[in-house]
């Protein structure tokens, strides 16, 4: 039996053993979710699943939800245990976004949150923590590190006010604005055009308008009206500069697919160079499962339809810089993560430890 087949049949005894410490097995998980989802649903778990698992067969992303929601144990947990880690979301979106500046997605785990932190002559601003929908982190890209000197290609700034659903221009451009000009003209602001996100500094022509500083092609130096032909997604918060400002959250909900567009928007990507970028994560992670084909891209669009194959919604988040808990919530999935237990180390690293030393014996057979 080769190694990757051994990893399938240990993870499957793997899980049997964690559905055992946690009082359940296969067959009365398999009636749980026959009658709390019905039958014909993608989280119902049916009674071959152990045998699927053994032969390979990745789980859908509901199955892996209610095997959280029943047995206690995290969602996040649960996907490293099928080889899914989400920390490679931030990673390569860090990784593969070098030109235009994007939205780096950190990462929940339990009450920590992982950020990339790895990228040399990375600056990082803003030491406090992510919370909630207030701030947001940018990797600034090539193009925008050009222009301003207080900017390095590939640093992380952190944004006060998420999106220009919750930054309030009106309520920030008004008495303060006019009387504090001086101190707000050299502020670097987070700004999406039509063809992606942009990290400079801002000409405010009143509350309705604003100029790019300096001018960029094919923008010019005419104002540009808000919010139909930019929009204000928030301020560079650097050494407490932006503490003052406050955001109005008026979360507008999204559907997947108009996630998905905006999103693709954002990071100034076509349908052809995200699905390129999904080979290469492919390759980096070593598995055919994260590629996406061409067509599949454009059909997510429309369908608005959370992928089945958990690969690929991972592709989604980094080609497209989305968070992952964003793109469920629009896809009308809810994942409550609050009253969920750590998976026990024991019985979750038992199968990599066994697989590291079943490996070791087999490169030593084949040399």
């Amino acid at each position: 039996m080769g190694p990757v087949r051994w990893v399938w049949h240990a993870r499957a005894d793997n899980l049997r053993n964690i559905l055992c410490h946690s009082g359940h097995n296969i067959s009365r998980l398999s009636t749980v979710t026959r009658e709390r989802f019905g039958i014909g649903s993608s989280y119902f778990i049916p009674p071959t699943f152990l045998s699927k698992v053994r032969n390979g067969i990745t789980p859908h992303v509901c199955q892996v939800i209610a095997l959280g929601d029943s047995t206690g144990y995290r969602f996040v947990d649960w996907l490293r245990f099928f080889g899914f880690d989400l920390r490679q979301i931030p990673r390569l979106q860090m990784l593969l976004h070098s030109t235009r500046t994007v939205l780096i997605t950190p990462v929940e785990n339990g009450c920590d949150f992982f950020l990339p932190r790895s990228y040399p002559g990375e600056n990082f601003y803003g030491s406090s923590s992510y919370r909630g929908n207030r701030y947001v982190f940018a990797k600034i890209g090539s193009r925008d590190a050009e222009i301003y000197p207080r900017l390095f290609s590939g640093s992380i700034v952190r944004i006060d006010c998420l999106d220009s659903d919750h930054f309030d221009s009106e309520r920030f451009c008004g008495e303060r604005l006019r009387n504090d000009e001086a101190s707000t003209g050299d502020r670097l602001w987070l700004v999406e055009l039509p063809d992606g996100l942009t990290c400079c500094r801002l000409q405010w022509v009143d509350r309705r308008e604003i100029v790019l500083l300096p001018t960029r092609a094919p923008w010019g130096c005419w104002p540009l009206r808000l919010p139909t032909e930019a929009r204000v997604l928030g301020v560079v918060d650097t050494d407490g500069e932006a503490r003052h400002i406050k955001a109005e959250c008026r979360k507008e909900k999204r559907t997947l697919s108009e996630l998905l567009r905006l999103s693709r928007r954002r990071t100034g990507v076509t349908f052809r160079s995200a699905h390129e970028l999904t080979r290469t994560i492919a390759r980096i992670m070593g598995n055919s499962d994260y590629e996406i084909a061409l067509g599949m891209l454009s059909d997510y669009e429309v369908m608005g339809k959370v992928p089945r194959h958990i690969a690929k919604i991972l592709s989604l988040c980094i080609v497209y810089c989305i968070d992952i808990w964003e793109l469920m919530e629009a896809a009308g999935v809810h994942i409550d993560e609050s009253a969920k237990l750590p998976l026990p180390a024991a019985l979750h690293l038992q199968t990599s430890s066994r697989y590291v030393e079943d490996s070791m014996h087999h490169s030593r057979a084949v040399s």
